[in-house]
């Protein structure tokens, strides 16, 4: 499974965004509701947006580079049990710290990426897990060097290919943003360089961001302004 996306060198962070759906790693069980533990199950579609920028690292000649992206969104369908596809997905303006820069943009290609959201608590910390299962690639190009040159990267988590991102319900006082909101935060997520990628290619990265994620009120109306929350 594939995410194709022709961006300069700064689009490591189109990972960010910041993702989807999640792996089923915990015996119990998933139930994603509407506004609260105790609303009605909630089943359609969702849509994840990043708050403040999407920032990213990456590893040049030896050089640590930086960069951000202004947001990034993710769109999908999804079960009451928490089993889910993306259907789209899009990021905005990126800049790098060494003068790499791209205009936002859509990301086509998009496979049939499978996954869950998965209710798995930790003490002090997340109540669950978000994750795009597969192996996600894209492909970025720039002027460098004197020569326009190609890269294709794939994104692991935990050295598994895909993205996975921790999830916070909105009362949850160690969510990372203030919103009242269900909220997600990337967390050991690399950057991978690919083979085809010219020699002069990062060789890895890595990069973070901070979204909340609603569904619809009126289904298919494409207005995310329902609040959810993950529960058993």
């Amino acid at each position: 499974m594939k995410i194709r996306s022709l961006l300069p060198l700064s689009l490591v962070a189109a990972g960010a965004v910041v993702g989807a759906t999640a792996t089923a790693a915990s015996a119990a069980t998933t139930t994603v509701r509407q506004e609260t533990a105790t609303g009605a199950p909630y089943a359609g579609n969702w849509q994840v947006s990043t708050v403040g920028a999407v920032t990213f690292g990456i590893s040049f000649l030896g050089t640590n580079v930086t960069g951000t992206c202004d947001n990034a969104k993710l769109k999908g369908t999804i079960t009451a049990a928490g089993t889910g596809a993306l259907t789209a997905a899009s990021i905005g303006a990126c800049r790098t710290s060494n003068g790499i820069s791209s205009p936002p943009t859509d990301l086509g290609d998009l496979p049939r990426n499978t996954g869950h959201v998965t209710y798995a608590p930790v003490a002090r910390g997340r109540d669950g897990t978000l994750t795009i299962d597969g192996d996600l690639t894209f492909k970025l190009e720039g002027d460098f060097l004197f020569a326009h040159r190609v890269c294709y990267f794939g994104f692991r988590t935990n050295g598994t290919p895909g993205l996975s991102f921790d999830l916070y319900n909105r009362d949850n006082p160690n969510r990372p943003l203030p919103n009242d909101d269900a909220q997600g935060k990337s967390t050991n997520i690399t950057l991978v360089r690919l083979p085809g990628s010219d020699g002069l290619c990062p060789a890895n990265g890595t990069f973070g961001a901070s979204a909340i994620a609603r569904g619809e009120k009126v289904p298919g109306s494409g207005t995310f302004d329902r609040k959810l929350y993950l529960t058993s």
